[in-house]
């Protein structure tokens, strides 16, 4: 039975707890806390074991779950280690698996392998596994398509270090040179977690769409999926890209109808697809 989680994400600019009431009502049974940084406001002090477990219970109020954490940060930055321990220690409180970020630039590959090591014998005692990410803009990452990821962990050799694979960050970040439900076979083997994401191309813009009203193939996507693998319905409608430059917000959030029914038809898209497969 795979798990489908919705990112918090989506609801940017409404208070958290509303956010994740509007999941559970929407019919989702996961939900990802989001705590990126340009998509949602937040800052270090929220990653604590006591904000955790507050969080958990607010989560399992609405009678959800979490799986996954997306709580991205650069991994080659001076305070690495610490800022990677306050977010594995807060995901063990919150009950979740999975440890969703960013890792960094590729000519910092070796401070970012330094932080990871050092953090691996809290992930193994937590039970967390850290599930590194591709981004969707930027140049010169260490991870900037499938077959990086999979070399990158591969090379770093433990189980409790994973990918997770954004199938729309592949598409912004190659400027559409790389599709996902090509590029995803090599980095399949090590991917943990995989975020649904859709972009449209608007002639020289990017805009972000509910799940099926974009760019990405995911019907072809969806044959090459374990049917046990996770996934998470990222949607940041807040967010526009206009010249195809980097993420900015919108001023103000979206109205609750648009983003109630971008969840929903994002939903059943994945149903369907889950339908069509099985």
């Amino acid at each position: 039975m795979r798990t489908v989680s919705v990112s918090t994400a989506l609801f940017d600019g409404y208070p958290l707890e509303q956010g994740i009431g509007e999941i559970a009502r929407a019919g989702g049974k996961w939900v990802e806390p989001a705590f990126i940084r340009g998509y949602v406001d937040f800052d270090e002090t929220a990653f604590s074991p006591e904000k955790g477990q507050a969080l958990r219970r607010l989560i399992e109020g609405e009678g959800v779950g979490a799986l996954a954490v997306s709580a991205h940060m650069d991994l080659a930055l001076p305070d690495a280690v610490e800022m990677l321990t306050r977010r594995i220690e807060f995901v063990q409180s919150l009950g979740a698996k999975i440890l969703i970020t960013n890792a960094g630039q590729q000519k910092f590959r070796a401070l970012i392998a330094a932080a990871i090591e050092e953090v691996l014998p809290l992930c193994e005692e937590a039970g967390v596994t850290l599930a590194l990410e591709n981004p969707g803009h930027g140049s010169g990452d260490l991870i900037s398509n499938g077959v990086d990821g999979a070399a990158l962990v591969e090379a770093l050799g433990s189980e409790r270090v994973r990918l997770n694979y954004d199938a729309g960050n592949i598409f912004t970040y190659s400027h559409e040179a790389k599709r996902p439900e090509s590029d995803l076979e090599a980095a399949l083997p090590f991917v943990a977690h995989l975020h649904l994401k859709d972009v449209a191309s608007d002639g020289p813009d990017w805009r972000f769409t509910a799940l099926g009203q974009g760019a990405i193939d995911y019907p072809a996507l969806w044959q090459k999926l374990p049917k046990n693998l996770p996934v998470g319905i990222e949607l940041p409608l807040r967010l526009e890209r206009p010249g195809r430059a980097d993420p900015r917000r919108k001023p103000a959030p979206l109205p609750l109808d648009v983003l109630r029914a971008a969840l929903r038809r994002s939903l059943d898209f994945v149903a369907a697809l889950d339908g069509r497969s099985g």
